[in-house]
C-alpha cells in the first residue's frame, strides 16, 4: 500500500515551507512546529513566524524560545569542535572536507543554528583514514568496533565514532556508496574549496556542483525523510549559476546517479516550489518510473512493505541495468548474511 509523501501532517509544514523564509497566516502552530521540530526546521519556522509579526501561545513560546537557545549553544559548541579537528587533521596533514551539517547552514541559512544538525560528517581520502581516525579519537573520539560495524566498513562509506561530550561523527572514506555506483572522495576533495569566514586549516566544503549531486544523492538514499533536506537543495540551487548547474547534471549523469539527481530535481519542484529556471537543465524524473517511485518514495511502517518497496525504489534509482544488477546482488548478499549469521 502506498504511503502519502509528503504526510498529511505535514501539510502546513509544505506550506511554510514554499514561502519560505517569508511565513504565510493562517496556519496551525501546535502542528507546524510539532512537525518542523521532527525535520529539524522548527527554528527556521520560529524565525519566519516572528518576521511575519505572528504571535505565538505563551507556553509554546517559551517552549520553542528554550529550544531555540539551546541550539545555537549546540551549533556554536559544533563550530569549536570543527575547530579542534582542524588542527588535529592538519597536525598529521590529513585534507578533509565538511558535508553538509553546520558549515552548510552557515553558507546558505540567514541564522545558521536554525538548521538543526545530528552529527558531523568528514569526508577524507580512503587511505587517509587510519590516520584520521587516530587524530580523531585524540580528540575524545572512540571508534565504534564489532562485527556489525565492521559489515557496515565493508558494504557502506563510513566509519562511526562517538564522543562522550560532542555529537557523533561518521568519517566517510567514500561520499556515498549506493545505486549500483561507489562516489570517491578524492575527486570532491580536489576540487573542495575553502570556508568563508572561518580560519581553517584543512577542512574545506564542496564545489557547488558536487555538494549539489552528494545532497540529492544522500537525500534519495534516505528516501527524503526529512523536508530538511529538500529545502537545503532549494537554497544551494538559488545560489548556483546556470553553469554550475550543467556540471551539476554532467557529473551526475558520468558519475551513476542521474537518477537520484532527477528524483530530487522532480520533488524540489512540486514540494518546494522551484522554478524550472533554478533547475535549468537538471530534468525531473519522468514516465512510468516516476509513478513508481512517486508511490514508494514514502516508507511503509511495516518492516517487511519498507524493505521490499526499499529494493524497488533503489533499483529504479539505478542508472543502468549493470548498476541494478549490482546493487541486487550486493543487497541480496547482505540480507542473506544479516539472515543466517554468516558470511556467504
Amino acid at each position: 500500500m502506498a504511503v502519502r509523501w509528503p504526510s498529511a501532517a505535514d501539510d502546513d509544514l509544505v506550506t511554510a515551507l514554499r514561502a519560505f523564509p517569508a511565513m504565510p497566516p493562517g496556519l496551525d502552530a501546535e502542528r507546524l512546529f510539532a512537525r518542523a521540530e521532527l525535520h529539524g526546521l522548527a527554528d527556521c519556522m520560529l524565525d519566519a513566524w516572528g518576521a511575519a509579526g505572528l504571535t505565538l501561545e505563551p507556553r509554546l513560546a517559551q517552549e520553542l524560545g528554550a529550544r531555540s537557545v539551546a541550539r545555537q549553544l549546540d551549533h556554536d559548541a559544533h563550530l569549536r569542535m570543527l575547530h579542534r579537528i582542524d588542527e588535529a587533521l592538519a597536525a598529521r596533514r590529513i585534507r578533509a572536507l565538511v558535508l553538509k551539517g553546520p558549515l552548510f547552514a552557515e553558507r546558505f541559512y540567514p541564522r545558521p543554528s536554525a538548521r538543526a544538525t545530528s552529527d558531523i560528517d568528514l569526508l577524507v581520502e580512503e587511505g587517509s583514514v587510519p590516520a584520521a581516525a587516530e587524530a580523531l579519537e585524540g580528540l575524545g573520539y572512540a571508534t565504534a568496533t564489532g562485527p556489525e560495524e565492521e559489515r557496515f566498513r565493508r558494504e557502506h562509506h563510513h566509519l562511526h565514532l562517538s564522543h562522550p561530550h560532542a555529537l557523533p561523527l561518521e568519517l566517510h572514506f567514500h561520499a556515498y556508496r549506493g545505486f549500483g555506483h561507489t562516489l570517491r572522495s578524492e575527486p570532491l576533495i580536489e576540487r573542495s574549496r575553502m570556508v568563508s569566514g572561518h580560519e581553517f586549516m584543512t577542512l574545506r566544503v564542496a564545489d557547488p556542483a558536487d555538494e549539489l549531486v552528494y545532497l540529492a544523492v544522500h537525500a534519495s538514499a534516505h528516501r527524503f525523510v526529512r523536508l530538511a533536506w529538500l529545502l537545503d537543495v532549494r537554497l544551494l540551487l538559488e545560489r548556483m549559476t546556470s553553469d554550475e548547474r550543467e556540471l551539476a547534471r554532467a557529473r551526475a549523469d558520468a558519475w551513476g546517479y542521474r537518477r537520484a539527481l532527477s528524483l530530487c530535481a522532480l520533488l524540489v519542484r512540486e514540494v518546494l516550489g522551484v522554478s524550472a529556471d533554478s533547475l535549468g537543465p537538471i530534468e525531473p524524473i519522468r514516465g512510468l518510473r516516476e509513478s513508481l517511485l512517486r508511490a514508494i518514495v514514502g516508507e511503509p511502517g511495516n518492516p517487511v512493505l519498507r524493505s521490499a518497496t526499499r529494493f524497488v525504489y533503489t533499483s529504479a534509482l539505478c542508472d543502468s541495468w549493470n548498476a541494478s544488477a549490482r546493487y541486487a546482488v550486493h543487497a541480496s548478499r547482505g540480507h542473506a548474511k544479516r539472515l543466517l549469521g554468516f558470511e556467504v
